[in-house]
């Protein structure tokens, strides 16, 4: 496969230790100034607004007049102030349920594109900046990153000043990786991961792992952070208690997660992993508090991030849309009229026209796989290609099919999509 896919919104943060000279650590107390003062708009502005809290662009025309007689800056400065104001009060209120001034005492300050200008000359780089018009301040190093050559490849797209730092962030740094020599589809579901690897235009042996331990380790911390909320009294205690939990099963997550994607990476080296495109499902209504929880905590997308910065190739979303309502062997509609007793999840899809029982989630794996190929312009046909005949037996569903009604679900529980329920 010859064929570059470039993947969109690639981002690669590198930090460079500098010293930084008086005009930028007063430019950096001014932005901390100023972002007080927006702040202090917005929340004004949101109150008033029945707590809608305003975008940047809106709160950037309310304190323009006050930026521009008060802050001898350029005036695109503006940009970052009211988008870090904007950004701080949206997170203090998720954090903390209510509408109130932030605290902000740490000296940074996100820089636009437009305002500053990389140069490199041999092994060492120069950053300007434009404080006023045509009014510069220059702040060289020498990049040791191991990762500079790789990820400065890419356009910067941004840079954040802090008191000893300079973060620049590359956009598109890893964007040109190749295509793989083999696609591998990845259904990511509650407690497995299944996959279907295409080689060479051939269907090979599908894998099915197992996340049972990242669900042991969720139930196990919630019931912890339940017995807190309920038997400790002092509330500074009990919150310091809620964190270090919080703190702890992230760890643990995050360790379970990076042992599975450096499984998958390993078990299929110079593939091109294709997952589905799940941005916005927590967002959809769903029913049942229970569903809900599971999907609210499942960790899909740091899955996803793990592997696609860990693989030496690219990574490709296609569109989740009808990955378990249409059968990627003969296109027919695929019904679901079983659920397996004391398991939320659905497990099997029918299929009229084939005559048979496959396993749902290995079934969309290789969905998910011969949309990846259609994405490279190699579309893969299952049912015109030999190798289906050999691995037919692993995608079929061998255990006993329940009715749905025995089960205890609805015909519409049983058709519903699987990026739904599962």
């Amino acid at each position: 496969m010859s064929h570059l896919w470039k993947s969109l919104g690639q981002k690669r943060t590198i930090a460079v230790p500098y010293e930084p000279t008086p005009p930028i650590a007063r430019y950096l107390s001014d932005m901390r100034d100023a972002t007080r003062m927006a702040l202090a708009y917005a929340l004004v502005y949101a109150r008033l607004d029945g707590g809608k809290i305003p975008n940047p662009i809106r709160l950037r025309k309310r304190i323009r007049p006050w930026f521009v007689s008060s802050m001898p800056y350029a005036r695109h400065h503006i940009n970052p102030v009211c988008s870090k104001a904007v950004a701080l009060l949206r997170a203090y209120r998720k954090k903390h349920k209510r509408l109130a001034l932030p605290s902000l005492e740490k000296l940074s300050m996100r820089i636009d594109g437009e305002l500053f200008k990389m140069t490199r000359e041999g092994d060492s780089a120069c950053i300007r900046i434009t404080i006023r018009p045509r009014e510069y301040e220059y702040l060289k190093f020498k990049p040791s990153h191991k990762k500079w050559g790789t990820y400065s490849s890419g356009r910067l797209g941004e840079i954040t000043l802090t008191i000893d730092r300079l973060l620049l962030t590359f956009v598109d740094g890893l964007s040109s990786k190749p295509l793989g020599g083999a696609l591998v589809g990845i259904d990511l579901n509650f407690a497995t991961v299944d996959c279907t690897p295409i080689r060479g235009h051939k269907l090979e042996t599908p894998l099915t792992i197992s996340t049972g331990n990242i669900e042991h380790i969720q139930d196990s911390f919630a019931r912890r952070r339940r017995r807190l909320q309920l038997h400790v009294k002092n509330p500074l205690k009990r919150q310091r208690k809620l964190e270090e939990a919080r703190g702890r099963q992230r760890s643990r997550i995050r360790d379970s997660l990076h042992k599975l994607t450096t499984g998958l990476v390993r078990t299929y080296p110079n593939a091109t992993f294709v997952f589905e495109d799940l941005k916005g499902i927590r967002s959809r209504p769903r029913e049942g508090r229970r569903f809900r929880t599971r999907l609210n905590r499942w960790p899909y997308r740091m899955a996803q991030t793990m592997v696609d910065y860990k693989s030496p190739m690219a990574t490709l979303y296609p569109n989740p849309r009808g990955t378990s309502a249409r059968c990627p062997v003969c296109g027919g509609k695929i019904e679901h009229p079983a659920r397996i007793k004391s398991d939320i999840r659905w497990r099997v899809s029918a299929c009229p026209t084939c005559g048979a029982d496959y396993d749902r989630n290995r079934l969309a794996s290789l969905a998910i796989a011969c949309r990846g190929a259609r994405l490279c312009g190699q579309p893969f046909s299952v049912s015109e290609d030999a190798s289906w005949l050999l691995v037919r037996d692993e995608y079929l569903w061998h255990g006993s099919v329940v009715d749905t009604a025995i089960a205890g679900g609805t015909e519409e529980g049983a058709n519903a999509p699987k990026e739904a329920m599962s």
